[in-house]
């Protein structure tokens, strides 16, 4: 007996060495990483320390402002009457474009036009629009193109037009959501709803109606915001209710010492949308909207860094859109999903095209704002953060760069999760495809969220 204490013991121990070690290891740069991840700290909370890590980026006058703008965005579905997104030549141009290009599926098969109309019949948009009612996500959900969980790639091999990029996926939807049911499939198994950003199709069970009193009660005007990824919230009792995630709102019932009490909504046996109590601890939450300085940029920033890239929100993951629209959200800015949407649409844009690289890069040293400015083209969006040594840095979801072998071949250096770069990433790789361009080279535009602070 005391023979097998010993080898157990010493078995539990070397465990234990091991399983340090490993952990250790996910501290530093995985093997293969482009230049720019082993260099630069992948670290937000480094780059901005002391006293100017609490300094207020604007005043708060205005970011109350932006709050209160985007309250009256996220709720505007449940004050609406019809479509608004989801038009009836919008929802009909979905089952086109698949009609001419049918794709292939997840198992690599090419689908057929029969596929397509099944889908389109299931849909039964001849009496479209047939609902139109407020509801509200009960569970963390994938808006989807068609009504289906099937998947479309464009090609069954290329990493840029097949997995993971499902053309079926919208956009993912979080939990607690208030969104506008637009129609209901023919086998009443999915919906066609708006949020405020998007229109697409969701499973029926993932949302319950909302009546005038449950709108009433949920608009109650102060929130709370997740500020810490993959978060659980708990009843009084500590069992689980909802995972939840940086970006998602809730209205809050009083603050305690250690947690928020905040609303969740669920649903009952007739689908109709009920509120519950639940709990959040502090360091995974605040107030609505926490105020944008440094270190709280850094704090939530970190919470995203590292994460894997999950395009359209798949996986319970984001792309480049939908990394800085959640970024936002704790401080009450607004983002729309698309990244062309989201540089156009909101704060101060400036137009860099017909510069060069070097005077792209001059200007947006010079007139960006760390941590409120976008840059952008077409496809992809990102966070400046500031500069080092002459180099911009930024902040994105990055799938990865494009290269190029001997024989012309175009492949891509996969990164694939949210990083901290230069506008160069991937210089120093033989192989990388500079007729595609470094990012600096691509990037067209700049857009700055909030007003810049006006010197002394």
């Amino acid at each position: 007996m005391k023979l097998n204490q010993e080898f157990f013991m010493k078995k539990r121990h070397i465990i234990f060495i091991l399983t340090f070690i490993l952990a250790l290891a996910g501290c530093f740069p995985q093997a293969g990483a482009i230049r720019d991840i082993r260099d630069l700290p992948q670290n937000h909370a480094s780059y901005y320390e002391g006293a100017l890590g609490a300094e207020e980026l604007f005043a708060r006058q205005i970011q109350q402002q932006m709050d209160e703008d985007y309250n009256i965005i996220h709720f505007s579905m449940w004050h609406q009457r019809q479509p608004f997104h989801a038009l009836p030549d919008r929802v009909s141009l979905d089952f086109k474009r698949f009609y001419k290009n049918p794709g292939y599926g997840e198992n690599k098969i090419r689908h057929t036009g029969e596929w397509i109309n099944r889908l389109e019949q299931n849909a039964s948009l001849k009496n479209y629009p047939n609902a139109l009612y407020p509801a509200i996500t009960t569970r963390n959900t994938n808006l989807r193109a068609l009504p289906t969980q099937g998947t479309h790639f464009s090609s069954s091999e290329s990493d840029s037009s097949g997995w993971p990029f499902d053309n079926m996926q919208r956009s993912s939807v979080a939990a607690n959501t208030p969104i506008f049911v637009c129609h209901i499939s023919a086998d009443k198994s999915w919906a066609l709803v708006e949020t405020s950003f998007t229109f697409g199709w969701i499973p029926i069970e993932d949302s319950a109606r909302v009546n005038d009193a449950f709108i009433k009660q949920w608009e109650s005007g102060r929130y709370a915001a997740i500020t810490a990824n993959k978060t659980s919230i708990l009843d009084a009792n500590g069992n689980f209710i909802l995972r939840t995630s940086i970006g998602h709102i809730f209205p809050l019932v009083k603050e305690a010492q250690e947690r928020l009490e905040i609303l969740v909504a669920a649903s009952d046996e007739d689908n109709n949308a009920v509120i519950k109590t639940g709990f959040v601890y502090r360091e995974q939450a605040a107030l609505k909207p926490l105020s944008f300085n440094y270190n709280n940029a850094a704090k939530v920033a970190n919470e995203l860094l590292g994460e894997p890239y999950g395009w359209g929100g798949l996986y319970g993951n984001r792309d480049c859109s939908a990394m800085t629209r959640d970024f936002f959200a704790p401080f009450g800015i607004w983002l729309p999903r698309h990244s062309a949407d989201q540089v156009n649409e909101v704060g101060q844009y400036f137009d860099l095209r017909g510069l060069t690289a070097e005077e792209k890069e001059k200007m947006i040293i010079e007139k960006g704002l760390p941590y409120l400015s976008l840059l952008w083209f077409r496809g992809h969006v990102m966070i400046y953060i500031g500069q080092d040594k002459g180099r911009a840095l930024i902040f994105h979801n990055i799938w990865g760069i494009r290269i190029k072998d001997e024989t012309g071949t175009n492949g891509r250096k996969i990164i694939g999760q949210s990083v901290i770069t230069t506008l160069r990433p991937g210089a120093e790789l033989e192989d990388i495809d500079l007729q595609d361009g470094y990012l600096i080279d691509k990037i067209s535009a700049m857009n700055i969220l909030a007003p810049v602070p006006e010197g002394p």
